[in-house]
């Protein structure tokens, strides 16, 4: 029997990358509203800023818990039923953590917060890959950039809601709604992994352990997403406090910084698909990598608050289509549980997520923060040169020869 993908790829993939896209935005979206309501958030439960501290690092190790159990799920589940279960399920987690009584209730939850987001995050970057290979050509880079315009909408929603008066239990209600609706809607087109040919082939897969999928391809890639992360964080966490406290501007004007920058960043993944297209992922990196890196310089050297705003501006471009495109090309690189290898490489891209922030805050307080700034020269100096490892990313671009077997059959328009 013919399946609907084999009568209509063409309108099916479309489908399907509209409801990841859904997903991405659903995720946005949820974010954006918790991370603008979290210092209210700390007053209504009580916390100090140490038990703030615990709160946020527990969603944190929740999410490198998921990681691992991704890997053993993948052998088990499609993405696509993971899917469908963490996106209904995750929004709850909102006036969840609102009505929680204390630190310890609020720690568990967020960590139970972080398992399943971990889990989604997994499913959902391999329901990109697997878009991009029945389309034959990058999407990742949009779909990221849909995420950060889901974060966007949510902080700005936040401001709204402040504005009128909506208590922060009742605020959450209402995402927390929209939010299973976009998942009920996206979850519907969602794809069914590519996996072994047959059932006899399935069974004779190795099964997943906790040192499966460690391929020297996904520690390298792995390494680069780590290296990305740790940048991106000194950037966007710390551009900041450089305005403030190097270039003497405004409260004000500081809290541009970051504004600036998921902008920037935001808009280049918008336009990241036709670039990765065009260059192809291993030149596209590279120059990113030497964007960034002028940035960087150009906030340090130059004495000057907007030219610091436009140097974090530059950097928010050069490191956009870096995360997209490796996730892609771990993707890529597997010949047979995408979901694992993911899970893999977002173990090591998480934990500099995790380390980022920290090791550059040890950096400025050591060398201050214009020398840990261009510190940053030496990793983005590593992703150049090691770049080469995303090629895999390339190899579904639009130009790629049409995989071997009988031509799909697409039926004329009316």
């Amino acid at each position: 029997m013919s399946s609907g993908l084999e009568i209509h790829p063409v309108k099916d993939v479309r489908r399907q990358r509209i409801a990841i896209s859904g997903i991405f935005l659903m995720v946005g979206i949820m974010l954006g509203s918790w991370f603008a309501r979290v210092p209210q958030l700390r007053i209504e439960l009580g916390l100090n800023f140490a038990e703030l501290g615990m709160v946020l690092l527990s969603q944190t190790v929740g999410v490198l818990l998921a990681m691992q159990l991704a890997g053993h799920l993948s052998n088990h589940l499609d993405s696509r039923a993971v899917i469908r279960v963490t996106s209904l399920v995750l929004p709850w987690f909102l006036p969840l953590m609102a009505a929680m009584p204390g630190a310890v209730t609020a720690g568990l939850g967020m960590l139970t917060w972080g398992v399943i987001a971990g889990l989604l995050d997994v499913s959902m970057n391999a329901q990109g890959v697997e878009v991009e290979r029945r389309a034959r050509r990058p999407v990742l880079n949009s779909l990221h950039a849909v995420w950060g315009i889901g974060a966007l909408l949510g902080s700005g929603g936040t401001v709204l809601a402040v504005r009128a008066d909506l208590s922060l239990s009742a605020h959450f209600w209402v995402v927390s709604v929209v939010l299973v609706v976009i998942a009920l809607f996206s979850g519907r087109w969602l794809l069914t992994e590519s996996r072994a040919a047959s059932p006899a082939a399935a069974e004779k897969a190795p099964k997943v352990g906790f040192f499966s999928g460690w391929t020297r391809a996904v520690i390298i890639l792995g390494g680069l997403g780590a290296a990305v992360a740790l940048c991106e964080g000194a950037v966007s966490s710390w551009g900041g406090v450089f305005l403030s406290e190097q270039r003497g501007a405004a409260a004000n004007i500081a809290s541009l910084g970051y504004f600036a920058f998921i902008v920037a960043q935001t808009g280049t993944r918008l336009i990241g698909d036709r670039l990765h297209r065009r260059f192809g992922a291993v030149a596209l990196v590279r120059w990113s990598m030497a964007m960034t890196a002028a940035g960087v310089l150009l906030a340090v050297m130059v004495q000057s608050v907007w030219f610091g705003l436009a140097g974090l501006a530059m950097a928010g471009v050069g490191l956009a289509v870096a995360i997209p495109i490796i996730s892609s090309a771990v993707g890529h690189g597997t010949k047979s549980n995408t979901s694992l290898a993911i899970a893999r490489y977002s173990t090591l891209h998480n934990a500099g997520v995790l380390a980022g922030p920290a090791i550059f805050g040890w950096l400025a307080q050591t060398f201050g923060i214009s020398m840990a700034l261009t510190l940053l020269l030496v990793p983005l100096g590593i992703i150049g040169l090691f770049a080469s490892a995303t090629a895999p990313a390339s190899v579904r671009s639009s130009s790629a020869p049409p995989e071997p077997g009988p031509e799909p059959v697409v039926p004329r328009a009316a």
